[in-house]
């Protein structure tokens, strides 16, 4: 699959001039010969979006207007198209509202569908601003099963891993990796694409926003967690090619050998373990 990936600094509060760079950025990537294009985390609005009737506004604007031009150009350019931006928290016919938004990644396929991620693990002040989603999300794009998870999801092994076992042979990560989280982004990402033995492309975003400054070097990995192209950090459109049929490493073949039966222990909760272990400590102080 050639992936094309776009790295640009989103306008902020407004949906036009995103919209207007992520579909000229179709074009390139069709002209490039890509089956799929992905944008950061949020692009099509910026990511610090504090005030409600703003989300609520934007929101409204995305799903009225920049989800049918997205569509429009998929189904034209033949093209899969992931992007990121503010969506209802439920189905995307439900009406607009601050209380009923998601910062979510919109995937489009060449046959016009349309299905919706919402971030399940929000970050910082965006727990005050949107409903966190519930569910993985594995996309079909042009043949392909493409999982996608958003940013700080993917710093949590669980979300990946459960996109990969409901059948994603590769995973797309919008993101917004601001300043001091470079070294995240490189230790992070790679191991994602070693442990789970997938692809791994990630759109970061570029310039500053409300005193963020994002660092763009996206990156495209191969099942080895090896970078097959990354970018700098300016604007700039990622061109890639992603071996699909390539196989792993024999010798690790981490997903054939798990033990899934003996991982119950994720299912609890810190604090549950914890009063696990504090009485279990109580029955031995006693002698039980």
């Amino acid at each position: 699959m050639r992936v094309a990936v776009l790295q640009f600094s989103p306008t902020l509060g407004v949906v036009a001039p995103n919209l207007a760079r992520i579909l000229s950025a179709i074009d390139d990537a069709a002209r490039a010969q890509a089956d799929l294009l992905v944008a950061p985390e949020m692009s099509l609005t910026g990511w610090t979006l504090a005030d409600s009737a703003q989300r609520a506004a934007l929101v409204a604007s995305v799903h009225t207007a920049a989800l049918p031009a997205l569509r429009r150009a998929a189904v034209s350019r033949q093209m899969g198209v992931l992007v990121g931006g503010p969506g209802h928290s439920g189905d995307v016919t439900d009406n607009a509202s601050a209380s009923s938004a998601a910062n979510s990644v919109f995937a489009l396929s060449a046959d016009g569908s349309l299905a919706v991620y919402r971030k399940i693990h929000l970050f910082e002040d965006e727990r005050a601003w949107w409903v966190p989603g519930d569910a993985a999300l594995v996309a079909d794009l042009g043949g392909v099963r493409v999982g996608v998870t958003i940013c700080y999801d993917a710093e949590f092994p669980e979300v990946p891993r459960v996109t990969r076992l409901a059948g994603a042979e590769m995973l797309v990560v919008p993101t917004t990796n601001m300043t001091p989280y470079e070294r995240d982004q490189d230790v992070v990402f790679a191991t994602r694409a070693i442990e789970n033995e997938i692809p791994v492309v990630v759109a970061n975003r570029v310039g500053t926003e409300n005193g963020w400054n994002y660092f763009g070097r996206s990156v495209v990995m191969d099942r080895s967690g090896r970078v097959v192209a990354q970018a700098g950090s300016e604007e700039e459109l990622l061109i890639a090619d992603i071996d699909l049929s390539a196989a792993g490493d024999p010798g690790l073949s981490y997903l054939s050998r798990r033990r899934p039966q003996i991982y119950s222990r994720l299912l609890s909760t810190i604090e549950s373990d914890r009063r696990s272990r504090s009485l279990a400590q109580d029955h031995r102080s006693r002698g039980v």
